[in-house]
């Protein structure tokens, strides 16, 4: 045991040698594997009250060990002993002899250690096995150990053996022994023994080593602990600044609710004093009425029962006219403008009290925002203020609505907004060609104008690329859409890829001038998802891709391909498809230029393909190919094996067809001749899109595009130099 002295009441304290389930000072101190110490009855208490289940005081940890075989701390014990004996000589009662028990002690044995009285002493030192030992008197043993020089070993004594001192140390078991156990119960060579001091230097080395690692852990604890308490103090500021946030915001609601309060009571007052004083002047009018009838007939029926008959027919004529006059006359019965508060329900998020509604008057109220003429599938918001008998805007007590006339002659009801405010938004979308009715009721009457008669139109609305203008076409056929849905067109004489905003705004064209052995002669282009341009070459045979500002990137394709035409992405592969116009074929290239292979319908060995122009995929990677001669679209599947073809008869008869195009719903629309038509994925006809007097010229290219909730229908026309676009 380390040194002790005079200083060990102050550093250990009765504190650490009680037992901090009893308070008091250890009785018999037991280890729990946890390494904290109880005394032995202590436990056994425990154990009993959490029925049979032992748990550490200190940490909770669950001991298994039975607890007669939990080891004694001798430690703890050591120190027991050694506290009593120094409290006893800082008592200053001197101690009495521990071996006669009855003289006052006068020595004290360093090494036993043991108080001894003067007859008691010389017994001591005439014992053979302890002549070696340190006697000194008990004045020399204070006046050492309060220099701090003397050091005390406290021996230990085997609990089987009782005079026998623990000296060695059973590495088989791993418990201390004394030289008795090591002939009976730890006998070599089943058991290994070593020198107990030995081992304990050598356990002290490695207990060093591990004591700076737990005084590191006991370092990170301590920073973690310091941490959860700044956490802690950190979640009680916060809470107390969001705290305050509920306590302003509660504030300025009730102010805000206390500035509605004013506003809806002073409205209040101001529409009954206007009410009130149109009452006043009402009343006042009544009296003057009334007191007349009254006057006049209390002159009458004087004269009837007073008057003589010269006094009745001289006025006969007056009092007639008057009387009749009287009797006719009508007072209009006041109109009361009933004023009425509503509490604010759980969708009003303008005001926190409610709102005040009263009565609108239909012939006063307005409706804005109304077009001439809607493009079918465009939307617009009429706005609708209701107003009461004097002109002024206010929430109405009645219900507005708004219904439609559908094509069966059926109306159908379109929802309202409720501003709160006296204004009401409604969305009307054109769904018919020609005059859409709206009605407008409030309270189930007509606001001025309802129904109203809305033209909704379709066909031709635009033109691109007019003649004159700043990027005008020459030779104008394919064309796609890019990423700002600008107009992007393949213009063969030219030179160039023009494009053009939605607007119908030249922007900007590129080519590439000296840089291919003849020069750029684009006839269709397409956009890949990475935002490169594919563009079909045919002067010089090949495929061209450059970025959106027209740079060079690469080139591909070779020499024999034919006369290149039409151009398209697969969206389910991302290969490349283009057609070959003379070949009468179908190929496919990766997008960095690898061929994969061609493709066309065959029929008895013999290609069906004739002069195959534009192309087109749906959503499903499956091409549609407008064929020029054949004037049908052919239709192959994802793997490239022929499906069907259309050709449909009347108003959608094709001839010589060259655009195709798809649009998200797979809906096919074909330019072929001078018109448009629009089919389903199975090449049944639905519509022409044009009309004759659009005067369509060769159509070419053909796209479809949405513009906001309306859908486009872009189409090139070859002949008049243009593109023109269509409300599908």
């Amino acid at each position: 045991m380390a040194a002790l002295n005079k200083s060990l009441l102050d550093e250990i304290g009765e504190d650490f040698l009680s037992c901090s389930i009893c308070l008091e000072i250890y009785k018999k101190p037991k280890a729990l594997p946890c390494l904290h110490t109880f005394c032995e009855q202590c436990l056994v208490t425990c154990k009993a009250k959490s029925e049979g289940v032992l748990r550490c005081a200190a940490c909770r940890i669950q001991c298994d060990t039975p607890i007669k075989d939990l080891k004694s701390n001798f430690f703890l014990t050591s120190l027991l002993d050694t506290f009593q004996r120094q409290k006893q000589l800082t008592t200053g009662n001197p101690p009495l002899c521990e071996i006669c028990q009855e003289k006052t002690a006068t020595h004290r044995c360093v090494d036993c250690p043991q108080f001894s009285c003067d007859v008691c002493v010389k017994m001591h030192e005439h014992i053979p096995p302890l002549k070696g030992h340190q006697v000194l008197t008990i004045d020399k043993y204070k006046e050492i150990e309060s220099k701090g020089h003397l050091t005390l070993q406290t021996e230990v004594f085997c609990s089987d053996h009782k005079d026998s001192k623990l000296k060695f140390y059973c590495h088989t078991c791993q418990v201390p022994v004394c030289s008795d156990c090591t002939i009976v119960k730890h006998r070599v060579p089943e058991h290994i023994h070593r020198d107990l001091q030995e081992v304990a230097d050598e356990y002290k080395t490695q207990l060093k080593e591990m004591l700076g690692q737990l005084k590191v852990k006991e370092k990170q604890v301590e920073e973690r602990k310091a941490a959860a308490e700044s956490t802690r103090e950190e979640i009680r500021n916060q809470c107390e600044a969001e705290k305050m946030k509920i306590r302003r915001r509660a504030k300025e609601l009730i102010e805000r609710i206390k500035r509605e309060e004013n506003t809806m009571i002073d409205n209040l007052d101001e529409s009954a004093k206007t009410e009130l004083k149109e009452a006043a002047i009402n009343i006042d009018e009544m009296e003057f009425h009334h007191g007349n009838l009254v006057s006049t007939h209390h002159y009458l029926q004087t004269l009837v029962h007073h008057g003589n008959a010269v006094h009745l027919l001289s006025i006969r004529t007056e009092s007639s006219k008057c009387i009749m006059q009287l009797i006719a006359m009508e007072k209009k019965s006041p109109i009361c403008h009933i004023t009425e508060f509503q509490p604010r329900s759980d969708t009003d998020l303008d005001t926190l009290l409610g709102v005040i509604k009263s009565d609108a008057c239909p012939s006063k109220c307005t409706v804005e925002n109304i077009p001439k003429q809607l493009q079918k599938g465009e939307s617009v918001n009429l706005i609708i203020t209701t107003r009461d008998s004097r002109g002024k805007q206010t929430i109405p007590r009645q219900d507005v609505k708004v219904k439609i006339r559908k094509p069966d002659e059926s109306w159908e009801d379109i929802d309202v907004t409720e501003n709160s405010n006296g204004t009401h938004h409604v969305m009307i979308t054109g769904k018919m060609e020609g005059k859409q009715q709206v009605a407008m009721t409030i309270g189930n009457q007509q606001i001025p104008g309802s129904p109203l008669h809305i033209d909704i139109i379709r066909g031709l609305v635009q033109t691109v690329g007019i003649t004159g203008r700043q990027g005008q076409f020459s030779h104008p056929l394919g064309l796609t859409i890019n990423k700002h849905d600008d107009f992007v067109t393949a213009d063969k004489k030219n030179n160039t890829v023009a494009i053009h905003d939605r607007d119908g705004n030249y922007k900007k064209s590129f080519t590439f001038t000296d840089q291919f052995e003849k020069p750029f002669t684009p006839r269709d282009v397409a956009i890949s998802d990475n935002n490169e341009y594919f563009m079909t070459d045919d002067n010089n045979k090949q495929i061209v891709v450059s970025d959106e500002h027209g740079t060079f990137i690469r080139r591909f394709g070779s020499s024999d391909i034919g006369d290149l035409y039409g151009i398209a992405i697969n969206p389910v592969t991302k290969n490349v498809y283009v057609s070959g116009f003379l070949n009468g074929g179908i190929m496919k290239y990766t997008q960095d230029g690898r061929y994969i292979n061609s493709f066309a319908k065959k029929e008895n060995k013999q290609v069906r393909f004739n002069n195959p122009c534009m192309l087109a995929f749906n959503s499903k990677g499956i091409v549609y190919v407008a064929d020029f001669k054949n004037d049908c679209i052919l239709v192959f599947n994802s793997d490239d094996q022929f499906m069907f073809e259309f050709s449909s008869t009347g108003d959608s008869t094709m001839s010589h067809t060259r655009g195709v195009a798809i649009d998200k719903n797979d809906y096919v629309y074909v330019s072929s001749d001078h018109k448009v038509t629009k089919y389903d994925r199975y090449g049944q006809f639905i519509c022409r899109i044009d009309s004759d007097n659009n005067g369509l010229n060769t159509p070419c290219g053909i796209e479809v595009f949405n513009d906001g909730r309306i859908q486009h229908v872009a189409v090139v026309d070859h002949g008049n130099k243009c593109i023109k676009v269509f409300v599908d």
